[in-house]
């Protein structure tokens, strides 16, 4: 028999029990439908803790520390007093050695008094190296990322209006941050305003108590841009060349040190830095390197090892889950098996007729199989019609009844059915219904031409 000869035949013997075959198949939609959705849910859940971690910066990127695990018997400066423990330049040097490792950069971080026109703030200032910003997918909304030449010019992160205020709008004892006193909707361009800052945090108050009584120096700054929204580490900080910040942050500790001696300009490599910034090749290295960050004797943290840890246990939720809906495809495949089996006996006399004609036993095999798989495709394909169909009803209903509970998910999507999860639901219940049907198949086969026709 031709192939085709035995697909028509297979098509026509579905529809001779349609009550039996409609249910069959719907045991398939039914535990397609469930698999399918089950996974869907704990794909989402990975997809938003990424999102959620990405925005607190790369998953390419380790942040280093110095070690603080000995502090009780660190390291000891003169007249035995504790020296805070930091990062070097030799260690950072060895960092840079280390295979996959695309950029390094420390980071100084002290605090300064900026005024704009009528505002001031207290901002929280970062020292970067220059041509590591990109490297570091740092990104600008608006103007430009620092460039290796630049030394009093500044990249603001997307919020740090908020951390500027009114003077003339403070109550007495209170200031207030994220708004103006009055409501006032703050009139500060970053990019075109004049700038000053100082390392000075009493500059600008007014309130008893404040001044020193010497007058602070002022350095003219240059807003040269501001960074993309969205990353939660960047948007409260600004960021300038370290070279340059950390000579002007050492100048004003030495000149508050010895107030009558003149600045003795320190070099960059010997002040210790609080943190660094490791950019990886690729995610799958970072660990690696990670360790060999940590071999050298420093504290290393990433995004990636967070995100493998939660990882481990979002996949034992996913196998939970995959494992309740695979239950009800086990179900549907009993199901298949005990059709294929009833069939068997419903047609006992026609597999007789079709041994005494000629027809092959692989023939007969085949057209056993076939009508099999034909009903668990038919069930996938409607399966995955209906799993598409309660995942648009989740991520529209269900994600608007959770907001309105409080639970705050305003663009999360509660499941996410991706392509290869779809085509894998069809293979797989296809896959299923000739499994089921192979037993039954194997059993038509066995039959006796003679006693198959004499059966009534």
């Amino acid at each position: 028999m031709k192939i085709f000869d035995i697909i028509r035949m297979a098509f026509r013997n579905l529809f001779r029990s349609k009550v039996r075959t409609i249910l069959t198949v719907l045991g398939i939609i039914i535990g397609t439908t469930a698999i399918i959705i089950m996974l869907s849910l704990g794909i989402a859940m990975n997809v938003s803790y990424r999102e959620q971690m990405s925005r607190m910066g790369s998953l390419n990127v380790i942040n280093v520390y110095p070690n603080y695990d000995n502090i009780q018997t660190g390291r000891r400066g003169r007249n035995d007093v504790w020296v805070e423990p930091t990062i070097s330049q030799e260690e950072l040097d060895k960092i840079k050695q280390i295979p996959n490792v695309e950029a390094v950069t420390p980071f100084y971080q002290t605090s300064v008094k900026m005024e704009i026109g009528k505002y001031l703030g207290y901002v929280t200032i970062v020292g970067i190296e220059p041509d590591a910003m990109a490297s570091l997918e740092y990104k600008a909304a608006e103007g430009r990322l620092l460039n290796p030449d630049d030394k009093m010019q500044i990249v603001f992160g997307s919020n740090m209006k908020d951390q500027f205020y009114n003077p003339k709008e403070m109550r007495r004892g209170r200031m207030y941050f994220g708004w103006g006193g009055s409501g006032e909707e703050k009139d500060i361009n970053f990019l075109e305003d004049r700038i000053n800052m100082t390392f000075d945090m009493s500059y600008g108050d007014r309130y008893p108590g404040s001044q020193t009584g010497k007058k602070p120096k002022l350095y003219r700054v240059e807003g040269v841009g501001i960074l993309e929204e969205g990353n939660w580490e960047t948007a409260y900080q600004a960021y300038m060349n370290i070279h340059e910040l950390v000579k002007l942050d050492q100048e004003y500790k030495q000149q508050q040190a010895n107030p009558d001696q003149k600045n003795r300009k320190r070099k960059t490599e010997e002040v210790g830095f609080q943190q660094a910034k490791v950019k990886v090749n690729e995610i799958k290295n970072v660990l690696e390197v990670q360790e060999q960050i940590r071999a050298i004797g420093l504290n290393a943290w990433s995004m990636a090892e967070s995100l493998e840890a939660a990882n481990k246990t979002q996949g034992v939720m996913q196998g939970v889950l995959g494992g309740i809906g695979a239950i009800s495809l086990l179900v549907a495949a009993i199901g298949i098996a005990n059709t294929m089996i009833m069939a068997i006996y419903e047609r006992t006399k026609e597999i007789g007729i079709m041994k005494v004609i000629g027809a092959r036993i692989k023939d007969i095999r085949r057209l056993f199989l076939y009508e099999a798989s034909m009903i668990g495709f038919i069930g996938g394909v409607l399966g995955i019609a209906f799993s598409f169909g309660i995942s648009y009803l989740l991520n529209t209903v269900g994600v608007r009844f959770l907001g309105g509970m409080g639970m705050g998910m305003p663009d999360a999507k509660l499941s996410i059915i991706p392509v290869w999860l779809a085509l894998m639901g069809m293979v797989f219940s296809a896959l299923i219904g000739l499994i089921s049907g192979f037993f039954p198949a194997r059993k038509a086969t066995k039959l006796s031409a003679l006693s198959a026709i004499h059966t009534e």
